[in-house]
């Protein structure tokens, strides 16, 4: 790990979900928030902006308020508003920085929260977890699911020993004891995106939870309408009133 550990990789013998126990390494492995390898990120949060539109669309939300957990830069926050949707971002690691002056908080309720690219982070899935799927009965995560058989480590990208900061990775069964540790429960075509929720979804959602590539092009064409009612000029008007009254251009 990061080239000068040796870790020992230990696999759930209920889920089969594979982890790494006692991490020592986290501090280094997050000198910076964001890793120098993740140059995926911006082609990501494309993909998964037309997906969570999609989703938003199917299970009629539109007018709905939602939070973007562990949101990095505020990159997705940012493409969903600029498609109209009321997005807000939380990050307590990554300056914020596309989405200025729409900071959310785990004080208010949300339609749907997303967090993408964060179940591989976290040391005590459930309990780091616990106060985000309070807050929402829909929690859209991504994750790439463990291949079958395991893969050793060294031979598997996701594994990134590299950089170090992922250090669980899930089944499906290991997906549905995390929604059930949340009271939730999980719709996956068993791929990168998943969604915990507690009520019943309606048809339409199923099945774009069950082809991700139809979920991203049914988002792609929604978002070329939805930019029609984007928020990207209110939100320009209203940070240029915030300039204005503090002089701060990084307000």
């Amino acid at each position: 790990m990061l080239g000068t550990r040796a870790v020992t990789y230990q696999r759930c013998e209920a889920c089969c979900s594979v982890s790494l126990p006692g991490p020592d390494w986290l501090d280094e492995a997050y000198s910076s928030a964001i890793n120098s390898l993740d140059v995926g990120l911006l082609e990501r949060c494309v993909q998964l902006a037309n997906v969570t539109t999609a989703l938003i669309t199917s299970e009629r939300l539109r007018r709905g308020r939602f939070l973007d957990f562990a949101g990095g830069y505020g990159t997705l926050t940012r493409m969903m508003r600029d498609r109209g949707y009321d997005f807000r971002h939380m990050d307590a690691y990554c300056e914020n920085v596309f989405a200025r002056g729409y900071d959310g908080n785990l004080d208010d309720r949300y339609d749907l929260v997303t967090a993408v690219e964060v179940l591989e982070h976290l040391v005590d899935p459930v309990e780091e977890l616990r106060p985000v799927a309070d807050r929402t009965d829909l929690l859209l995560v991504t994750t790439q699911i463990l291949p079958e058989p395991a893969p050793a480590p060294g031979t598997w990208e996701y594994f990134a020993e590299d950089t170090g900061q992922h250090i669980t990775f899930y089944t499906v069964p290991g997906l549905q004891a995390l929604a059930a540790g949340l009271g939730m429960q999980v719709t996956t075509a068993g791929h990168l995106v998943h969604l915990l929720h507690r009520r019943p979804l309606r048809a339409t959602t199923q099945v774009l939870l069950r082809d991700e590539r139809l979920a991203y092009a049914t988002g792609a064409v929604r978002s070329e309408l939805a930019r029609r009612r984007g928020l990207t000029l209110a939100d320009r008007g209203r940070a240029l009133a915030r300039l204005r009254d503090t002089g701060d251009g990084r307000s």
